[in-house]
């Protein structure tokens, strides 16, 4: 039984190396199959789970100078898909453009920080994703204007192959003000 698996993981680790996408040794797709998939490329991680009954839960972690990278989303199972399969070969990244006033601002995607380089424009790119589906996101931006901090929530939709602008102003923010420093006195003289 050991040598059974080790001989599928080796071709199919095999494939992997040679292609694109992962196929097994039957000739299927990767994508076609559920459970647990874990693929290594370059300085990306990818882990999956589910996508036959239960939807596909896709973990990227991209590793970077600054630190790892993490992206999660959900994909459709076979089951909920119009033709019992995520069409991969026709998927597309969205495109976010997203302006934050502050260069030092923070940025989240579905409570998840970004952890970009500063800059009042950030740009923002999907994996792949099957055509004809909607993804909603729940941005957050988090940036200081004046002594207050403002934080401001956005919702946006994406889809394979679209692009958009989301524009973070303070416009529909919360207001925190933030605390000043206290000014030390030096002590009174005495009168001598």
């Amino acid at each position: 039984m050991r040598r059974g698996l080790a001989v599928l993981a080796c071709l199919f680790l095999g494939s992997s190396l040679r292609s694109e996408e992962p196929i097994f040794p039957d000739g299927t797709p990767a994508r076609l199959y559920g459970g647990l998939m874990i693929i290594r490329q370059g300085n990306q991680t990818t882990v999956s789970t589910g996508g036959v009954l239960l939807p596909r839960q896709v973990k990227v972690t991209t590793a970077t100078p600054e630190g790892p990278v993490v992206t999660h989303f959900t994909l459709p199972s076979m089951l909920q898909t119009p033709h019992g399969v995520v069409p991969l070969p026709d998927a597309a990244p969205a495109m976010l453009r997203v302006e934050v006033p502050d260069v030092y601002g923070l940025l989240y995607v579905d409570g998840e920080m970004l952890r970009t380089k500063g800059g009042t424009v950030r740009y923002l790119q999907s994996p792949p994703l099957p055509p004809g589906t909607s993804y909603p996101l729940h941005l957050r931006a988090a940036f200081q204007v004046g002594d207050n901090l403002l934080i401001e929530d956005r919702k946006v939709v994406i889809g394979a192959g679209t692009s958009g602008v989301v524009t973070f102003d303070g416009s529909r923010a919360l207001s925190v003000p933030l605390p000043r420093p206290v000014e030390t006195l030096p002590p009174p003289r005495r009168a001598e």
